[in-house]
Parts: C-alpha cells; structure tokens; sequence
C-alpha cells in the first residue's frame, strides 16, 4: 500500500476525488498502513487511471513530491547507516530483491557513471507501468539526494517509455532524457559515489571526528575506541568485545540491532579514517593502508571499492578536483 499512498497524498493535495478512484479500482479506501498488501495489477491500474483523468505526468509529479519521504522509516535508518552513498544503493538493491518477486533492482558500472535501474521484466506494455517507472525513478532519486544534497540533478535519465515527459525539463533542468531504453535509470558519477549522508537531512551517521556528547551511542563508542587500534592491525572481534566489557555474542547481537555486522562496521570505521588520510597532501596511498590496519595496499584498495565504489587514486582525484 505504500506505493498507491504516494499517490493518494498527492492526488488529496490537489483536490482530486482520490476515494472514487480507488474504489474503481478495488484499493482499499480506509487502510493507512503501507506495509500492508494489494496485487500489483490493481496498483498499477490505479495509477494509469489517476493519470489518465488527472495528468499524463503523474508519476514523475508524485515521486519529486513524495521523494524518500515514502520511504519506509525503518529502511531508511539503515540507509542512512550506511558509510557512503554506494553501499545505501547496494543495500537497497539487496533488500528489495529479496523481497519482491517481480521488480529488478540493480547498478550497473559505466565508465565514469553508474546506473542504478529499475525495471518489471516483460509487463513494459502494461497499462500503469510507465507511471509507476516514472514514480520508482522520482523516489530514488530522492533518496540519492539524502546524501548528495536536494539540489542534486543527475546528467542523465533513462527511461523505457517512447515519450519524453516535458515535467522533467522542470524538475531535472539541464538532465538528458534518453527515450527507449531497456531499463529506466539514473545516472550517478562514479565520483558521488563515496558521500555519506547529507549534513542538512540527518545527522551524520558516520562522523569523521566523534564527538562525546549525550546522543553518542553505543556503536559510536566501539567505532571511537576500534579507530584507536587501527594501526596495530585487525582487530578482532574478540578483541572488540573485551575492550567493550561484552561477550563477543553479546556484541554481535547488539550490532545486529543497528542492522550491522562487525566486518562491516570495520570496513566502515577503516575507510572513515582513510578518507582523512587520502586528502592530506603528500600522503603516500601505502602509508594510509598501513595506517588503517592493512599489511598489503592490495586489500586496502578492495575494502576502498567495497565501500565506496572507487579505489584510492579516483577518490582522491574525485575530491580533489
């Protein structure tokens, strides 16, 4: 339900007779929750028939409404969590691949750019499925711009649908609008790609610099005590679980609350620093490996990519430029 929600709060905002919609329809009229389940053939329906009475451009005018404020609250924490923009795009393709049977989710590396997509394999002549692209494009698009900043316009646009829609010259100026495309998709610069989230939006998830204040919580304390030792090595999570006063169980299941793991907290924690270190002038790259635990530049510059989607010489240049 959280999809024709979107589409109800906008509709409500400009005075339409949502309810008489959605009970041509056979969408729940008095349902409120946006976890709950209507088939997908009755969704899409109710978005072809909106934006065929209301405006041809619904879609696209309900996701740059709506944006990642639709967004379930609870994924969006573990979003937010995230070190960087890339591993955000990564989650939620893993997330919602596993959920939904019939929609593909996906990024695709493009020489400087990576596409993330979205695409139905095989329903493209549906009645309902160029709004509802056109929808799933305006809340990614939104959620990209949790962390790059809400100005953010990508170069470029891909969509499956044989028409140009002309509100996107309004909501996306300057963007390229691609028609005929395979898969409808955004295209995000490879060097975006290893920005958290946005200082304005929420607070930083990842500090660079800890500070001990009374909203520091518990894995902000094991990522502030874990970047002390980072010089000397791995630390373990044996080791991070004695140092936390816990059982390293314990400490796996209190990760695991804040939707973590602990090799992924230490990715987190290692790249943070490394960051740091990269744009110090005159910093050598295997200087920083040693600095962040690592024995050989090789698996440094693989955490790098794990985390960000660039090595250490592109993100470097990236920043720097």
């Amino acid at each position: 339900m959280g999809h024709p929600m979107a589409f109800t709060a906008f509709l409500s905002h400009v005075g339409a007779p949502v309810e008489r919609y959605l009970r041509s329809q056979k969408i729940p009229v008095l349902c409120n929750d946006p976890n709950m389940f209507v088939p997908l053939s009755r969704a899409w329906s109710f978005f072809a028939t909106t934006a065929r009475h209301e405006d041809p451009m619904l879609g696209w005018l309900v996701g740059a409404h709506v944006g990642d404020h639709n967004l379930n609250a609870g994924l969006l924490r573990k979003l937010e969590t995230t070190p960087t923009l890339f591993q955000a795009l990564q989650r939620l393709v893993q997330m919602a691949n596993s959920e939904a049977s019939h929609l593909q989710l996906g990024m695709h590396e493009r020489g400087t750019d990576v596409l993330f997509y979205t695409h139905y394999s095989g329903m493209r002549e549906v009645s309902g499925y160029r709004t509802s692209q056109a929808y799933q494009i305006g809340v990614i698009l939104g959620l990209i711009r949790h962390f790059l900043g809400q100005h953010w316009v990508p170069d470029e646009i891909g969509i499956e649908h044989s028409i140009a829609p002309a509100v996107v010259e309004e909501h996306f100026p300057g963007c390229r609008i691609l028609m005929h495309q395979p898969i409808g998709y955004i295209a995000v610069p490879r060097s975006c790609l290893h920005q958290a989230v946005h200082r304005s939006i929420v607070k930083m998830a990842v500090a660079d610099d800890p500070v001990l204040t009374e909203n520091f919580d518990y894995i902000d304390t094991l990522r502030a005590v874990l970047k002390s030792y980072l010089p000397e090595g791995y630390p373990s999570a044996r080791f991070a679980a004695e140092l936390m006063g816990v059982s390293e169980r314990t400490l796996a299941r209190r990760l695991s609350a804040c939707g973590m793991t602990y090799g992924a907290l230490i990715d987190e924690v290692r790249f943070t620093e490394a960051k740091k270190l990269l744009l110090k002038p005159g910093v050598r790259i295997e200087d920083v490996a040693i600095s962040v635990g690592f024995d050989e530049q090789g698996n440094f510059t693989r955490m790098f990519h794990r985390v960000s989607g660039l090595n250490p010489r592109e993100f470097r240049k990236a920043v720097l430029r």
